[in-house]
């Protein structure tokens, strides 16, 4: 089953929209990009700005449903992203997404494991770790399957998260499908 069929099921309108989806995600970061907001310096910095004048903002030109990825977008063009005690320095928010980035050291292939939040942030990141709790170890998730994707759930805190090897396509779009999908899943 592929990831756009995981979100829509057989309903055709939606996997009409989500065909859509790449260019979509290219008009908001365009926007984003050039999008006018204010923060003081605090961490997250999402607490530095007047949300609610933002999301008024954001709502005359994008859907309800992605105003909040419209804000954090914008935010992270604006003032880049990482991490702060091991959260999201922009939103706050634990890691929902791992990319596993192959390494080749010369004598044998590994690899990077690299924590990221929808926004756009990454930072380096230790497998097999919630990015909520912080518990380690494999045997502390359910894995699912999904094609290229792996949807992970922590026992300990029900955090859930995707996993995927560095992607051919577009990271941030494989990203926001996996919040879609996961947002379905509760």
């Amino acid at each position: 089953m592929d990831l756009d069929r995981a979100i829509c099921g057989e309903d055709k309108e939606c996997l009409e929209e989500i065909k859509e989806l790449p260019s979509f995600l290219e008009y908001v970061d365009r926007l984003a990009r050039s999008f006018d907001i204010e923060a003081i310096d605090t961490k997250p910095l999402i607490k530095g700005i007047d949300l609610e004048t933002a999301k008024a903002s954001a709502r005359r030109y994008v859907p309800e449903g992605f105003v909040d990825y419209f804000i954090r977008r914008t935010l992270y063009f604006k003032y880049g992203g990482g991490e702060w005690r091991g959260l999201c320095s922009i939103c706050g928010g634990p890691a929902t997404l791992v990319v596993l980035k192959k390494v080749d050291t010369g004598i044998y292939q590994g690899y990077a494991t690299e924590a990221r939040c929808v926004c756009g942030s990454a930072w380096s990141y230790k497998p097999w770790k919630c990015p909520k709790c912080g518990v380690e170890g494999r045997e502390h998730f359910d894995v699912y399957l999904l094609d290229d994707v792996k949807i992970l759930k922590c026992k300990g805190c029900g955090h859930l998260f995707g996993e995927v090897e560095d992607p051919a396509v577009s990271i941030q779009l494989i990203h926001v499908k996996i919040q879609l999908l996961l947002s379905k899943l509760g």
